[in-house]
């Protein structure tokens, strides 16, 4: 059987700049000035899909995964190769193919027309649209006021009633509810039923090793193995743990290297940069630019940057910040989002009296955040955003997962069964006291 999708020699490059000015001095020097590098998201993919195939992708954060799936929906053009792909294809991606200006009846129409079906068939099926995207009155209200997940809901509920030859579902159903998670699954299991070939993309490896046929796994860009679930599932938890494993060994040096240094040597927290932030599609990041979030790190109680905190201990999420232009007075907010997609905690540093005054062009911040993580045990992210002071709508800039991390309940602690606990106390009292026998 012919594949539907076929990769081969497909490389992407972007070319990266420390500074906005220099895009632009090497965009009027037509090239005589070089003032940029490449970056390589993807190194020679050779890959054949065949109908029917439910093929689950696997990767770090940064892989090339997001990269590739909008290679083969055709939203990127390949730096080098070719892309052949049969049929229609929908590219599922959270803010993908949305304008939040528009209403979300608006937007139903625009995507479907957008994806060639016809006015009268979108107005036929958009009763059953509405009903899966269960999003009640909303629907006649603009984007921009949905919740990551309701937008989710929307584009799936196109996505899925349009009958793809090709579904490409990119983290989709990670900012969905339970519900929505176990509609949309039983709603790709119909899809595959009736032959659509499904790429999936997402971080829970049990929802691949329970719905998808095949997985490969990508690492900087590049295809390590295309197999089954299991293997690759294998090859995968060895390749995390040889980078956490190398990640040890780099914490344990620098710490070595900490300890001999004289106390009048030691500075501050080190400015850092994460380029995986730099690749963001729109719907994860958006803003001004007059100031740019470079980094989050979640760090324990030793300031030490971890992946993983105790229930019922402190600790700190550390943003790096940017500024591109002169802002007289700003906002930097933090929320954490468990699995659900659930805003379980929010702060900023108007709300903790730290506001931001006067940053100049190319000054630079490094902002601590330390709370109780007194959370049920699970996993978390980290939405990043800046905005002025004149107006909260206006975002200098906007990262959704920003950095994520989870939460454990360490020995001997108590389970937590709600979402959070409180400090609390209890008393008993006996309101029938004044009326015993002394």
């Amino acid at each position: 059987m012919p594949p539907v999708i076929r990769l081969q020699g497909v490389s992407k490059s972007y070319r990266m700049y420390d500074r906005p000015i220099d895009r632009l001095k090497e965009a009027v020097s037509f090239g005589r000035i070089n003032r940029g590098r490449d970056f390589w998201a993807l190194r020679d993919i050779n890959l054949e899909v065949e109908p029917g195939t439910t093929l689950g992708i696997l990767g770090r954060n940064g892989a090339g995964k997001s990269t590739m799936l909008q290679v083969v929906s055709g939203v990127l053009q390949p730096t080098t190769g070719t892309v052949e792909t049969v049929g229609q294809v929908v590219l599922l991606q959270i803010g993908a193919g949305v304008n939040p200006d528009f209403t979300g009846r608006e937007n139903v129409m625009l995507n479907g027309l957008m994806l060639g079906i016809p006015r009268e068939k979108l107005l036929d099926r958009f009763e059953e649209i509405e009903a899966f995207a269960d999003i009640g009155e909303f629907m006649d209200q603009p984007v921009r006021t949905y919740s990551s997940g309701m937008r989710a809901r929307l584009g799936f509920a196109v996505a899925v009633n349009v009958e793809p030859d090709i579904l490409i579902v990119d983290e989709t159903l990670s900012v969905g509810d339970a519900i929505f998670k176990a509609m949309g699954i039983q709603k790709m299991l119909e899809l595959r039923d009736r032959g659509t070939t499904i790429l999936f993309v997402t971080h829970g490896t049990g929802m691949i090793k329970n719905f998808c046929n095949e997985a490969l796994l990508l690492h900087r860009g590049e295809m390590l193995y295309r197999g089954g679930t299991a293997e690759t599932m294998d090859r995968y938890q060895a390749l995390l743990s040889s980078v956490e494993a190398q990640r040890n060994r780099q914490r344990e040096d620098a710490g070595y290297e900490i300890e001999i240094q004289d106390d009048e040597d030691m500075e501050g927290p080190v400015f850092k940069e994460n380029p995986e932030l730099e690749e963001r599609v729109p719907g994860l990041r958006h803003g001004t630019g007059e100031a740019r979030i470079m980094s989050v790190e979640i760090l324990d109680e030793n300031e030490r940057p971890v992946r993983m905190v105790d229930s019922l201990t402190t600790a700190t999420a550390r943003v790096h910040l940017q500024f591109t232009e002169d802002v007289k007075k700003s906002n930097l907010e933090i929320t954490l989002r468990n699995k659900a997609g659930l805003d379980v905690f929010s702060t900023s540093t108007n709300a903790l009296n730290t506001p931001l005054n006067n940053m100049r062009k190319g000054g630079r911040a490094i902002v601590d955040f330390t709370f109780e993580a007194w959370l049920q045990p699970g996993q978390y992210s980290v939405t990043a955003a800046v905005h002025s002071t004149k107006s909260r709508n206006t975002f200098l800039d906007w990262v959704d997962v920003a950095a994520v991390f989870k939460i454990e309940r360490a020995k001997g602690q108590a389970a937590i069964p709600g979402l959070v606990r409180l400090p609390a106390s209890a008393a008993v009292h006996d309101p029938d006291s004044a009326h015993r026998d002394a």
